[in-house]
């Protein structure tokens, strides 16, 4: 998917070989069981190959690019590439979307000139604070351009009817989409939904819903696999959202001011649980426990929010709390400052201002 939205943007792109490190997610598993699940050790040596393997290409890479400072974000994918700037004395700067680190970013982190990070600098624990700088999480300036009815327009929807967008993210989450085709003829009642299934979901969740035959305002249901172009408008269309928790969904989120109940996967990804924790926190969404989600308790939670136009007001107040408008501009003078400071050979002095 990367590489299809990279080259819309006409820039390079270069791929390299990588792998992630898998481990035990449930509650009960020891720290060693975590590691030596018969389920997850194979596939890790597996994928250790493919990180060596991926080193040795992101090295020929940046000799040939020969970068005044590398960027990475902290998903497994830029291991490689941060370890081979650290190995050719790169000025290396990595930023951390969630509130809890991933394990690449903890790695990295020891070495990385700075550390941006998408909420304030209090909120982590885990990284030295010293080289932490907060710029918030960019959002794309496309997602803030629609207006609400080109969205109501583009989706054939009605201005008449409170309209919820669902999204489990670009692969979709069955959780969400099992729990959203089962509160269908409820929901149907009362409002209109776009639901974004994940392009892995798409044809699952179509079969799924044609199972349960004719449903009464079924022209108010619009399921689609994956937007891109067309995103903004779902975004500009939409009264509430419920999405899991992803840090760059609640920058979205916050930008817009969208009421937005945040369903996290309990199961696989504990920085969704820290993100919407310091959400809920601060008033700022409502939470569903994902794993007690059932078509029930997300029709529940829709027609209350709905129904309380004071409640949506108040979380659109308060998620806005956590947008970033410059966060690229601040984003990208961390970059440039790290590449001045390398090429003069410099040592950065620690900033650890923006505490939001």
């Amino acid at each position: 998917m990367e590489e299809r939205i990279v080259a819309n943007s006409k820039l390079r792109f270069a791929g390299i070989s990588a792998g992630k490190f898998r481990r035990d997610q449930s509650r009960t598993a020891t720290k060693l069981g975590k590691v030596l699940n018969p389920q997850t050790l194979g596939p890790n040596v597996r994928d250790a190959g493919r990180v060596v393997a991926g080193l040795s290409q992101s090295l020929k890479l940046l000799r040939d690019y020969k970068p005044a400072v590398v960027f990475c974000k902290g998903g497994y994918v830029a291991l490689p590439v941060g370890l081979a700037a650290r190995m050719l004395r790169i000025p290396l700067v990595i930023h951390e979307s969630d509130v809890s680190p991933g394990l690449t970013t903890r790695v990295l982190g020891r070495w990385a000139d700075k550390i941006a990070v998408g909420f304030p600098v209090k909120s982590y624990r885990e990284l030295d604070r010293e080289r932490l700088v907060f710029t918030g999480n960019p959002v794309r300036t496309d997602r803030l351009s629609a207006h609400r009815l080109e969205g109501l327009k583009k989706f054939e929807l009605s201005d008449d009817l409170p309209v919820v967008l669902v999204t489990g993210g670009s692969l979709g989450a069955g959780q969400i989409n099992d729990a959203v085709v089962g509160a269908l003829p409820e929901l149907l009642q009362s409002v209109q939904v776009i639901h974004l299934t994940g392009e892995g979901e798409y044809e699952r969740v179509m079969f799924e819903v044609k199972r349960r035959g004719s449903m009464e305002h079924f022209d108010r249901y619009h399921a689609y696999g994956f937007l891109m172009a067309e995103m903004p408008l779902a975004l500009a269309a939409a009264d509430m959202v419920l999405a899991r928790a992803g840090a760059n969904n609640i920058a979205e989120f916050a930008a817009l001011g969208k009421p937005t109940v945040l369903i996290p996967n309990y199961h696989m990804a504990g920085h969704q649980l820290e993100n919407a924790r310091v959400l809920s926190r601060a008033g700022a969404a409502r939470v569903l426990d994902g794993s007690k989600l059932t078509p029930a308790s997300l029709v529940g939670e829709v027609k209350r929010l709905v129904g309380d136009s004071e409640e949506q007001e108040r979380l659109s107040r308060a998620i806005r709390q956590f947008a970033v408008p410059d966060a690229p501009e601040r984003l990208a003078e961390v970059i440039l400052a790290a590449g001045r400071a390398g090429e003069r050979g410099e040592v950065q002095k620690p900033n650890t201002e923006g505490e939001a």
